[in-house]
């Protein structure tokens, strides 16, 4: 076989080869999607699947606390009281008196239940009954509001006032006396009875005064307007619970001569607290009112 001979014979064979396609290297590089490790705040989870950082913190957020006012001493939140608690605590706090005052009133015209001689220890009497009575009232409240509070007297609105303390106060006092004026030319009623339990001696005024000026305001304020107003105004909004309150307020006096300017004053303690938010300002008010009235009846007895 000569050289061309053999040229040939490879320039025939590589005419005739059928070219292969090209192989992948097996081990040749891959494009890889970029790690989210870059994002910030990435955290790797434990199953493997990628949820994106603001997903990770929403569910990691606890839930929002309770309001403070809700909270009971377990820890669990209370509902606090409504219309029908304060529906039950009226009958049971002001149930007893009425119907001993209705006794009162039918006994026969021959029975004399006036007062008589006025000295300091028909006062004391009067002080006492009426701690009693408060008592009661007190009782009547605690049981169907303040049991089942974590802080009854905070729930009740002994908390601090704001700043509409100081103009709320003055503006409630014309109110109300302007109510009472108008009822005054009107009716023209009698001085309230428990002006006739206390004499008009240095003793009966520091009587008359520790009743009027401290006992009451603190006492009906709490049961009137942190506990009944508060009930009926929940419920139904605070302008009802003031008018609801406000009548019982009045009613509980047993004078219906005088019988909407109490209402006026009534409805007026419930506007000064619903103001402020506190129970501090309504017996505020009241003391004043009631402080107003005992000077004036030392000054011209």
């Amino acid at each position: 076989m000569t050289g061309d001979d053999h040229g040939d014979d490879e320039g025939a064979s590589g005419a005739g080869r059928v070219p292969l396609p090209p192989v992948a290297a097996p081990f040749a590089p891959r494009a890889v999607a970029p790690t989210p490790t870059a994002v910030p705040g990435y955290r790797p989870p434990a199953g493997g699947v990628w949820t994106p950082p603001c997903a990770q913190e929403a569910a990691a957020a606890p839930p929002p606390a309770p309001p403070l006012h809700t909270l009971t001493a377990a820890g669990a939140e209370s509902p606090g009281w409504g219309w029908k608690q304060a529906f039950w605590g009226l009958l049971l706090g002001m149930g007893p008196f009425l119907l001993l005052y209705g006794a009162t009133y039918s006994l026969p015209e021959d029975v004399d239940t006036t007062i008589g001689e006025v000295t300091v220890a028909t006062g004391l009497v009067f002080l006492v009954s009426s701690a009693i009575g408060y008592g009661w009232d007190y009782f009547a409240a605690w049981l169907f509001s303040g049991r089942g509070a974590a802080n009854k007297w905070r729930a009740w609105g002994f908390r601090l006032p704001t700043l509409a303390f100081f103009w709320t106060i003055p503006v409630a006092l014309v109110g109300a006396y302007l109510v009472s004026y108008v009822n005054d030319l009107a009716l023209h009623p009698e001085q309230q009875d428990i002006v006739e339990a206390f004499p008009p001696t240095a003793g009966g005024i520091v009587l008359f005064a520790l009743v009027a000026v401290v006992m009451a305001p603190l006492a009906e304020e709490l049961y009137f307007r942190g506990f009944l107003f508060k009930g009926f105004a929940d419920s139904w909004g605070w302008v009802w619970g003031a008018v609801v309150s406000g009548v019982f307020f009045s009613l509980a006096h047993l004078q219906l001569t005088l019988f909407f300017p109490l209402f006026g004053l009534g409805f007026a303690l419930a506007w000064v607290y619903q103001r402020t938010g506190s129970l501090w300002t309504s017996i505020a008010l009241h003391a004043v009112f009631n402080g107003i009235s005992v000077l004036a009846w030392a000054l011209t007895s």
